[in-house]
């Protein structure tokens, strides 16, 4: 909600703190601000013609939040091992940063959908790492791309700290989002080790038949414990980021 105010500083002879009428007093910085109560209704925001840009923007920011909002809830489990507090902050960034990318439309009806089909957006898109503090990169090799048709991909673990008791584990992701109506699936492709650095292992997933928009992520982790009791740790050296992406049309989901 937007509050307008008008404020000022006191600096005649009666001072006063609180509220008198319409006008509200208190320190500030060692000065005492007066400023009028309130703003304006929220009635007027939704009515009138000067606030129509206000509109545009809520209308966009709205959209970007719902669809932040359901990438971190569908990637919740993985992302608790991420080191970061503030990560729907960071997945918000990335939408809006997208969003950003449509410049072909009027203010107020721009989208993530949009923006993901442009040439910047697809690049943004593709580097984007859910650990912001360490890129796949930085410890992974894409030894082959994922196939959108067969659902496979190869990766070679290169670059990771490890301790005598801790193994490195690492999981194929497959989000599928519906960017209308933000609803979300997860497929996986199972929890691999790696015994040794620079082997390279196999992933697969079985594709969905409705497909939409589909990304494909890589989860790296250290994990300690045996068997059944074996969890991934949370740590800076987690690689979490996007392998690929493919939006179909619906002519293509058949």
């Amino acid at each position: 909600m937007f509050i307008w105010v008008i404020m000022a500083k006191n600096i005649g002879l009666i001072q006063f703190e609180g509220s008198i009428g319409d006008l509200v007093a208190y320190q500030r910085n060692g000065s005492l601000i007066i400023q009028r109560k309130g703003g304006f209704k929220g009635e007027r925001l939704k009515t009138e013609e000067r606030y129509e840009s206000v509109r545009k923007r809520q209308s966009e920011f709205g959209k970007c939040a719902k669809l932040a909002s359901s990438i971190k809830r569908a990637l919740s489990l993985w992302l608790q091992f991420v080191p970061e507090n503030m990560i729907y902050n960071h997945i918000q960034s990335m939408v809006m940063g997208i969003k950003n990318c449509d410049v072909s439309s009027e203010k107020g009806t721009k989208t993530f959908a949009k923006g993901i089909a442009t040439p910047e957006g697809v690049y943004q898109f593709k580097k984007f790492q859910l650990n912001p503090k360490r890129s796949l990169s930085a410890g992974v090799e894409i030894t082959s791309f994922f196939d959108f048709e067969t659902g496979t991909v190869s990766v070679c673990p290169h670059q990771y700290k490890l301790k005598p008791s801790m193994q490195l584990g690492a999981e194929v992701l497959l989000l599928q989002l519906d960017l209308d109506t933000y609803e979300y699936q997860v497929h996986s492709s199972g929890k691999q080790y790696c015994d040794v650095l620079h082997q390279t292992m196999d992933f697969k997933i079985d594709m969905p038949i409705t497909k939409g928009f589909l990304v494909a992520l890589l989860f790296v982790g250290k994990c300690i414990g045996e068997g059944k009791s074996e969890m991934w740790m949370r740590d800076v050296e987690v690689g979490f980021g996007v392998l690929d992406f493919k939006l179909f049309l619906n002519d293509e989901n058949n």
